[in-house]
């Protein structure tokens, strides 16, 4: 049967990747619900009629260019004509401000600079506006609509005007570490910062994110954490910090963030582990950690293999492509009965060695690793510890842990675990946590 040119693109786009589902910035080229399938309601039509003067489209330039870089959205709130919007779109202008610079383009064509004030890396927040720039705010909520209630979310997607969707609040997402609403209807590319309305025309929240290959499954940052984040927002950060000081306070409230997030509490060594073909070993050590178990069969010629891969909920974006906080672990037990010692050996440092790590050379310096014979509860390893230090923000680093086990012939646990954008010292303590979690029981 043959495939057309149309066919086996679909094809690629479905299989590419490791299968996740990845949530990622909506101003992000995710693919798109058709706009011109969706019919809007006189109630939609009403809303933007009347949050039209408060919404601004932000663009981004690097240097000198006419032509924009990036572009998110705003919306004016509070008083003094701020505007709030998501960190993420204005990240490139507060990290390199020398190299980009921020533009505004209201509903009625007015353009002009913008400058920012205020930044909040959790919540994915951040507030700017203009001297010349002064704009209804819109009214803000600040408690989280009834779950099935009505919503519409507003900004400039896809550089095709100002635009608004119609959907239902879904109250805040199960199990998440930072809050974020669910949005059942689209958020497109370039309605990050937006405003979300209720029923009433209020800003229960601000458009971030949606799900890669899903439609209509998007994200919004409760309108809680404006009020705080505009009492911040009394100078520019341009006049208050140096480009290097302003990293620093990115830094800063990245660590800060991660003082929560590496909290172990009272928790004993054993929590959060789960138990596989003799091993105990790490899986939900904390709360923002969620895990999944594959495996069973014949992998490869006379091995089986079963594995359980874990992930953090609880990165952050700090620039375009580049996120931190992220915590990846993953645990594979091999077994090969029928194969001599020596060829299991040489199986399982295939499977080692096929691990791979990434990370631009624009953000991190090189690894520098130490191997090591370790013994574990109940068994022997060899250990691999490596880490390497973020070139702009002093502080981050990423640490990453390889281990194979060495006490049984023709079984052997191969961890990998991947730590990105830590601060060195909380977390040591987590992979301190991980090794002694490990634990063999014949």
């Amino acid at each position: 049967m043959r495939l057309s040119r149309a066919t086996l693109l679909v094809l690629l786009l479905l299989f590419a990747g490791d299968g996740r589902l990845q949530e990622v910035p909506a101003k992000a080229d995710v693919g798109e619900p058709d706009l011109a399938e969706q019919q809007l309601s006189q109630a939609a039509r009403n809303r933007l009629d009347r949050a039209r003067g408060s919404i601004v489209q932000i663009r981004g330039f690097l240097s000198n260019s006419a032509s924009s870089a990036f572009h998110g959205s705003g919306f004016a709130a509070g008083d003094g004509g701020l505007i709030v919007t998501n960190f993420h779109v204005v990240s490139e202008a507060v990290l390199h401000p020398g190299e980009y610079r921020l533009e505004y383009v209201t509903a009625d064509d007015r353009t002009g600079h913008l400058k920012v004030y205020a930044v909040d890396i959790q919540n994915d927040l951040a507030v700017v506006g203009a001297e010349d720039l002064k704009l209804p705010p819109l009214r803000l909520r600040t408690d989280i609509p009834d779950r099935g209630e009505r919503a519409w979310s507003i900004g400039f997607p896809l550089n095709l005007g100002l635009t608004i969707t119609e959907g239902v609040a879904n109250g805040i997402v199960a199990d998440s570490f930072e809050q974020r609403i669910h949005y059942t209807g689209a958020i497109n590319s370039g309605m990050s910062g937006g405003p979300a309305l209720d029923v009433r025309g209020a800003v229960y929240g601000v458009n971030v994110s949606v799900i890669q290959s899903r439609q209509l499954v998007g994200f919004v940052v409760p309108a809680k954490h404006i009020p705080a984040l505009l009492a911040r927002a009394r100078k520019p950060l341009q006049e208050t910090y140096s480009p290097r000081q302003m990293r620093e306070m990115v830094t800063a409230q990245v660590l800060a963030h991660q003082g929560t997030i590496f909290d172990f509490g009272s928790r004993p060594p054993q929590a959060g582990t789960q138990k596989m073909l003799g091993f105990t070993l790490p899986t939900q050590l904390v709360s923002s950690i969620e895990c999944g178990a594959t495996g069973g069969a014949e992998t490869r010629r006379f091995i089986s293999e079963e594995v359980i891969g874990c992930a953090g909920r609880s990165r952050l974006l700090v620039q375009n492509g580049l996120e931190v906080g992220d915590i990846r672990y993953q645990h594979r037990v091999l077994r090969a009965p029928e194969l001599h010692p020596l060829q299991f050996a040489w199986r399982v440092n295939r499977v080692a060695a096929g691990y791979r790590r990434t990370g631009s050379p624009r953000d991190v310096a090189d690894y520098a690793c130490k191997e090591s014979l370790a013994t574990l509860d109940g068994f022997d390893a060899r250990l691999t510890l490596c880490v390497r230090q973020y070139r702009l923000f002093s502080g981050l680093y990423d640490i990453a842990v390889s281990l194979v086990s060495i006490h049984e012939p023709q079984l052997a646990l191969v961890s990998h675990l991947d730590l990105r954008g830590v601060g060195f010292d909380p977390g040591m303590v987590f992979v301190r946590r991980y090794l002694e979690a490990m634990r063999w029981t014949p």
